[in-house]
């Protein structure tokens, strides 16, 4: 991501994003289309919503760590795992950091979601680079529960 973002309102979740400033360069959010879709399906992984189209964004052997808990994250997204999960509809997208490094190659993104309901507060950290079409596709989840 060559731009930067400050409170920028997520249209489905009402989700700020912060994002930390890359580069010189300020391009539109359109010169980053496939980047602002993948954090879009990161989210809708976090709601339980259009799961096929989520996990085409989760590498082979992505790993998910969730508390003590390792677990293959494709099984968590696909339902399979059912002692750990990353949809709960009862949380609502607060922020979003994320950042890349200069080639645009790699990076993370931390997304603190909050119940609706309370004050009781999630972390998810998601490491994610590109594969050799350029797709980002996510490496590792940790999230607290």
């Amino acid at each position: 991501m060559k731009c930067t973002r400050n409170c920028l309102a997520h249209l489905s979740l009402s989700v700020l994003f912060l994002l930390l400033p890359m580069a010189s360069s300020a391009l539109s959010q359109d010169d980053h289309r496939e980047y602002w879709q993948f954090v879009d399906n990161v989210v809708d992984i976090t709601q339980g919503k259009n799961v096929e189209q989520a996990q085409t964004v989760i590498r082979q052997g992505a790993r998910l760590v969730y508390g003590t808990r390792f677990e293959e994250l494709k099984s968590v997204v696909e339902g399979e795992i059912k002692t750990c999960s990353l949809a709960d509809t009862s949380y609502h997208g607060v922020m979003i950091h994320a950042k890349t490094n200069s080639s645009e190659d790699a990076g993370f993104i931390i997304l603190k979601t909050q119940k609706t309901d309370t004050a009781k507060v999630r972390f998810h950290t998601i490491v994610f680079m590109k594969d050799s079409t350029g797709l980002y596709l996510i490496e590792s989840w940790h999230t607290s529960y």
